[in-house]
């Protein structure tokens, strides 16, 4: 199957369903909360609780999508998400509304961890960089536009209205993916594996040599971006004192950013390897935290010269998940479903921890996040440089 950006938009529009799911009812934090008779710290548990039954849904699901094919796989992940997308609409308490919740999360997880294996499967090293490159891009729109999104349909209806129309994005979706994609795929052959086989996959996988660093890189970089997102509002607003509206063109230009290198990832993967664009992107990082970092212990930053160094940070994620999701996964054309449910489900479990940590540690001190950050940038800078060449690296066994 050629690499086509109809494929690239069908795997983007599915891929974005657990951070649509995560950011598109945000802006209604407060209603629910009045409509249900809790608090809004309380309502904010159908997020904290979302992100680690999304992580559960691709440790599960993997395994089964290299065993049982992409297409039951996603297709089942769909309907869970559509289905429990409803029920949460129809929830009257919050008791209800966290279990549909952490139901939709695990359907969540199998339809995002079946992306990077159908990419895996239909592509290889560079074709397959430029096509996580182009999905990431395409990716962006949806975090970008969801709170506004959400706030139309606030506007236009009740809280429910978010989610029934999350369930009819879904089923859009599906309908398209199996018109266009599912329906034409080969049949995959099941491995009638013992249950304990599926789970040594993970074993495998963790065991490989290079593998183990590419899921180090995944992890950290993101929990830096994540860091960045949990605590942009207190350097942006509280520290430098911007405005709700210069605080929003501030986080765009980092969003801008990452679109742009995206692009730019894209065009250089014609001359240059994922991996070698890994360490450019990854060395990048890490100098902007270390004259950012620099800056602050002087006292002579200011929003000028921080702004420009924390856009290097988040921008330079355009170019360091696609290239190292790419180059990881070259390692695993048996295994692709089982690898990808790895390092997705430990990006989520690493930054959702670290994240929260920081909440504990920071206390109100830009300098602990932007160290903070730069202590996770140094590792994540090792294990890159230790990188070698993906094409030169052995393959794994098969299953």
């Amino acid at each position: 199957m050629k690499t086509t950006l109809q494929f690239a938009v069908l795997m983007a529009a599915t891929m974005a369903m657990g951070p649509f799911a995560i950011d598109v009812y945000l802006p209604a934090f407060p209603v629910i909360s009045a409509d249900l008779g809790v608090a809004e710290s309380q309502v904010a548990l159908t997020l904290s609780l979302f992100i680690f039954g999304l992580a559960f849904g691709q440790i599960v699901g993997g395994p089964l999508s290299d065993r049982y094919g992409r297409a039951p796989v996603l297709l089942t992940g769909l309907f869970i998400y559509a289905a429990t997308a409803l029920m949460v609409a129809a929830s009257q308490n919050l008791s209800w509304m966290i279990s549909w919740r952490v139901i939709m999360a695990f359907g969540s997880g199998w339809i995002m961890v079946s992306v990077p294996a159908l990419v895996r499967d239909n592509a290889h090293g560079k074709e397959a960089a430029r096509l996580f490159s182009l999905i990431a891009l395409i990716m962006f729109i949806a975090p970008a536009l969801a709170p506004s999104l959400g706030s139309l349909l606030l506007w236009l209806g009740d809280w429910s209205l978010i989610f029934w129309f999350i369930a009819a994005y879904c089923i859009l979706v599906g309908v398209l993916l199996w018109f266009k994609l599912l329906r034409h795929l080969p049949k995959r052959d099941s491995k009638h594996e013992p249950v304990a086989k599926l789970l040594t996959n993970y074993v495998q996988v963790l065991l490989h040599p290079i593998a183990w660093k590419h899921i180090v890189i995944q992890a950290l970089g993101f929990s830096v971006l994540m860091l960045f997102v949990t605590h942009a509002s207190f350097m942006y607003q509280g520290w430098f004192g911007l405005n709700n509206a210069q605080f929003s063109a501030a986080f765009a230009t980092g969003v801008g950013l990452m679109g742009v290198m995206g692009i730019i990832n894209r065009r250089l993967l014609l001359t240059y390897t994922p991996v070698q664009l890994l360490k450019i992107a990854v060395g990048l990082q890490l100098a902007a935290l270390v004259v950012m970092n620099i800056l602050l212990a002087f006292n002579s930053t200011s929003l000028w010269s921080f702004l420009p160094m924390m856009v290097i940070v988040g921008g330079t994620v355009g170019a360091i998940a696609p290239n190292n999701q790419a180059a990881y996964l070259e390692y695993f054309s048996q295994l692709s479903g089982t690898a990808s449910a790895l390092i997705g489900a430990l990006q989520f479990i690493v930054s959702g921890t670290i994240t929260t940590l920081s909440t504990l540690l920071v206390d109100g001190s830009i300098t602990r996040i932007t160290l903070a950050m730069l202590l996770i940038c140094v590792p994540t800078c090792l294990a890159t440089l230790s990188l070698p060449r993906a094409e030169t690296a052995p393959q794994s066994p098969p299953a």
